[in-house]
């Protein structure tokens, strides 16, 4: 009897795997090979092999236990049947996910019904002879998964632009399901052949896996070349996506995230009150690189016809336009994509490069199991990174070193924009930086949701956020700190003009508003920005107030450019930059909103240090002394009435002088709206 039930268990764990590696091998095929094909500039990365070696081994030990239970209710009920109970047993685990994950919701009924008909049919003997190949794992996985992909696509919106695609996929299951029914009846399916085939296959895919995980990025860092002797200074310009001035130990935070930025800060100018043109990725480089409020450049939202914002006024030269025409080599590497080329953000540039990775998560894969699989992992690993949708900073840092390494010109000058993403939602630091956390971007999301309708308390969201977020920073300045011994070690350092800025800030619950898009305060509009001029000209502490369209024109004065009239900005190193107004301006984002704003408010404010008055679209008004009140607690618009109605009438006539929009809607590529409803710029 021992003997019978370990030959029970044992068919049945092989089954089993058999079962759920044929499942793994499908669903990375669907997953990550067709995302790869189907998108020229997706990028397979290190930690993408990792995440994917990971999901194998936990599908195979899935597979062997699901078996080996499967194997002990065959010998108790006297049968032996295992193909046909170890892919019931996976098919019903399908249908469970997809009951639990979304229900008959967002497709979830078109996927229940499809796993509800293989139960059916592998619950009829009759039947399943008939089903031929059509009964195995191999057949299910690929029809099932396709049918997801199907309703993914439709419940995402897309229907119209992929429907050339969606037929032809359609055409293809068809064709799958009908060749696997004839081929059946002509060559029977030996189970265990496949069962074994499918887990060699998938150990195959571990092995590899493994190989491809090595990270490279260490040997573009290290890669040393001749030094590059300019005859004039070069220009770094380094953006810390999201980043709020106030978390940069810098700054006075008690968390010491920039130890880089404060060694850098040694040899520059510290801005502590630098304020966003924006708050929102788009805008506010629009703004950095025009040296204009959006409003003049364009490029922000204006709902419907562009609601997801407009491309920079063609008529307005960028800084890498102007540079480039003086004889500078433009490159940019980015993360934000954002920065795609349908905003005209990358005008100017010789070279841009924005590394997208293939995802291990994504909305349209919602039905997969590996989601839940991945909670289970969560268990045992550090499992944030499968909520990852952006390259690394160090695989920023490598396209922009190789991209130098191959300078057509190394005795001239040039310009480099770097972005990194690392701080920005759903807060995924890399190990050691990043912690273990069980809490994923749909639980985010979820609670996201919650707070922006005044339904949760936000202490705990911020707590877990924060804490992450931080991390983020940190290796943010730690690439930035590898970014500066390139320069040192390429001989450039001392001559380069290098300037770190944060494009906008980040909330966390206050006011029922999380992310980004949707403030005119300061924890979204007070940023970080530091400047090294070349020979390190302008040292100190700078805590006048001054704005990131004051960038622009001092490169170019700095260089010893002319200053396009177009530019409002001011050089930093004019004096008249501390004695002047600064505006912000925000517009209705399709993010998340607070119940006051359902749909988006845009809002104007004015600086007057250190005062600044908001003006919303809802005719909400308030007033706030940033030295005494910093986070903006205490309204004085009531207190200060004069006061206040003479910061309204400034900014009153300051509006009054906005340019009509002379330029139409961007319309964007919808595969490329849904990488940014991946990134949280889209409303759920």
């Amino acid at each position: 009897m021992r003997t019978q039930l370990r030959w029970s268990l044992l068919w049945g764990a092989i089954h089993g795997a058999g079962a759920w590696s044929a499942y793994a091998i499908v669903e990375f095929i669907f997953s990550s090979v067709v995302f790869r094909l189907t998108r020229p500039y997706a990028v397979f990365t290190a930690w993408h092999w990792r995440l994917t070696a990971l999901l194998l081994v936990g599908y195979l030990l899935l597979g062997l236990m699901l078996g080996m239970g499967c194997g002990v209710w065959l010998y108790l009920r006297r049968k032996s049947d295992y193909a046909s109970a170890t892919t019931l047993t996976f098919v019903l685990s399908l249908f469970l996910n997809v009951c639990v994950a979304q229900g008959l919701r967002d497709g979830g009924a078109a996927l229940l019904a499809v796993a509800g008909l293989f139960m059916v049919l592998l619950c009829a003997p009759s039947w399943q002879r008939r089903l031929g190949w059509l009964s195995t794992p191999w057949v299910i996985s690929g029809l099932w998964l396709g049918v997801g992909q199907q309703v993914g696509l439709l419940h995402l919106g897309f229907a119209q632009k992929f429907s050339q695609r969606s037929w032809l996929l359609a055409a293809l299951l068809a064709i799958v399901a009908a060749a696997a029914v004839m081929i059946g009846r002509r060559v029977p399916v030996r189970t265990f052949r496949l069962s074994g085939f499918s887990c060699a296959a998938a150990i195959l895919l571990l092995a590899a896996c493994a190989i491809l995980s090595s990270d490279v990025s260490a040997s573009a860092e290290a890669n040393t070349s001749p030094a590059l002797e300019t005859s004039r200074p070069s220009v770094v310009l380094i953006v810390m996506d999201t980043v709020r001035a106030d978390h940069l130990s810098l700054y006075g935070y008690e968390r010491d995230t920039t130890p880089n930025l404060r060694a850098l800060a040694r040899d520059s100018a510290i801005y502590t009150n630098a304020i966003s043109a924006s708050d929102i990725t788009l805008t506010s480089h629009a703004s950095l690189f025009t040296g204009m409020y959006p409003s003049w450049h364009g490029a922000y939202c204006s709902p419907p016809e562009a609601a997801y914002g407009r491309e920079i006024a063609p008529q307005y030269p960028t800084l890498a336009e102007l540079l480039r025409k003086h004889g500078y080599e433009t490159f940019g590497a980015a993360a934000n994509l954002y920065l795609r080329a349908d905003f005209g953000l990358e005008r100017g540039f010789g070279q841009f490069r924005i590394p997208r990775p293939v995802p291990m998560l994504s909305d349209e894969n919602r039905h997969m199991f590996r989601r839940a699989l991945r909670r289970a992992l969560s268990l045992a690993f550090n499992t944030t990174q499968f909520d990852r949708l952006y390259a690394l900073g160090a695989d920023i840092n490598a396209e922009l070193f190789a991209a130098l390494d191959r300078r057509a010109r190394p005795n001239e000058p040039f310009f480099a924009f770097i972005n990194y993403m690392d701080a920005h939602f759903p807060y995924v630091p890399p190990e050691p930086f990043g912690h273990r956390t069980r809490i994923t971007q749909d639980d985010l999301e979820a609670e996201q949701e919650q707070i922006s309708h005044g339904r949760s308390d936000a202490s705990v969201y911020r707590r877990n956020c924060e804490s992450q977020y931080d991390a983020g920073i940190a290796y943010v300045d730690a690439q930035i700190g590898k970014l500066v011994d390139w320069l040192k070690r390429h001989n450039a350092y001392d001559s380069s003009m290098i300037i770190v800025v944060s494009d906008h800030g980040e909330s966390f619950g206050d006011r029922n508003r999380v992310g980004h898009g949707n403030s005119p305060y300061q924890n979204l509009l007070h940023v970080v920005l530091t400047v090294k001029y070349p020979h390190a000209a302008t040292r100190g502490v700078i805590t006048a107030p001054v704005s990131l369209i004051d960038v622009a024109p001092t490169v170019l004065s700095a260089l010893n450019l002319a200053v396009p009239p177009n530019m409002q900005g001011k050089a930093l190193t004019d004096s008249a930059a501390a004695k002047r107004m600064i505006y912000a301006e925000t517009f209705p984002c399709p993010v998340m909103h607070p119940l006051e704003c359902p749909k988006g408010c845009a809002a104007k404010a004015i600086f007057d240090w250190p005062l600044k008055f908001i003006a919303s679209d809802n005719g909400k008004r308030e007033l706030f002394d940033l030295d005494r009140d910093p986070d903006e607690h205490r309204d004085l618009n009531n207190q200060g009435q004069e006061r206040a109605a003479e910061l309204a009438a400034e900014l009153g006539a300051w509006s009054r002088a906005l340019p009509a929009r002379t330029h139409g809607a961007k319309q964007i590529d919808p595969e490329k709206l849904r990488h940014l409803e991946g990134l949280g710029y889209i409303g759920h």
